[in-house]
């Protein structure tokens, strides 16, 4: 693959991060910086330090023989960044809610009202991405949105597997239901709820997903 003139270290993690995230590298899976640095026709110093990044990420692991794999998070792993996310996003959506331009919640209600028709992988990731993110943008603390961001990014290669799963499954679109009624009508309390409760439903499924994977 060729990138152009202006790739950085930057545009090569991103590239990255979507094949880990996409499965097409696996948990456990080594990233050899010769072989993907001749991928993307680059040198090795910014492969380098697109995996370093990674690494940062919580995507990568790199050891001292083995050199860099993909990560594969524990059970224990994703109870601590569900409990996480569901503080972070839980306090973005209670700052947001009162605030938030009846033009957005339009717009929300929208991606709500499109990921119900869908039933594309990729798609739904991003208009579940839309739809959250579109009520947590009157939320005016960069540092906490950028954290939800961080925490999203370490699973989102599990919540791709588990859309498969769920493909079928009405029950976020309900839980997206409560989030928006409460954002409407300007509930931040109500909100905060919903949204813990959500995440908390949404890590306990993947766990137990995972679990399934692993044991069969």
């Amino acid at each position: 693959m060729q990138l152009n003139a202006l790739s950085t270290p930057d545009v090569l993690a991103s590239e990255l991060r979507k094949m880990i995230n996409s499965g097409r590298m696996r948990d456990g899976e080594r990233l050899v910086e010769r072989d993907l640095a001749s991928h993307f026709s680059v040198s090795r110093i910014p492969m380098r330090e697109a995996i370093r990044q990674l690494e940062r990420d919580g995507l990568v692991e790199i050891f001292r023989n083995r050199g860099a794999v993909v990560r594969t998070l524990s059970v224990e792993d994703l109870d601590e960044i569900y409990s996480l996310r569901a503080l972070l996003e839980g306090e973005a959506v209670f700052q947001s809610a009162k605030i938030v331009s009846s033009d957005t919640l339009m717009r929300a209600e929208l991606a709500h009202a499109l990921l119900a028709r869908t039933t594309e992988f990729e798609m739904q990731g991003t208009l579940n991405r839309e739809f959250h993110d579109l009520l947590y943008s009157g939320c005016k603390n960069q540092r906490l949105l950028r954290l939800i961001n961080d925490t999203r990014n370490q699973i989102e290669r599990y919540e791709y597997l588990q859309r498969k799963l769920l493909s079928e499954t009405p029950v976020f679109q309900d839980d997206h239901a409560d989030i928006l009624t409460a954002c409407k009508e300007r509930d931040a309390e109500k909100a905060r709820a919903e949204v813990m409760r959500h995440i908390h439903s949404a890590g306990e499924m993947l766990k137990t997903f995972i679990r399934r994977r692993v044991e069969g």
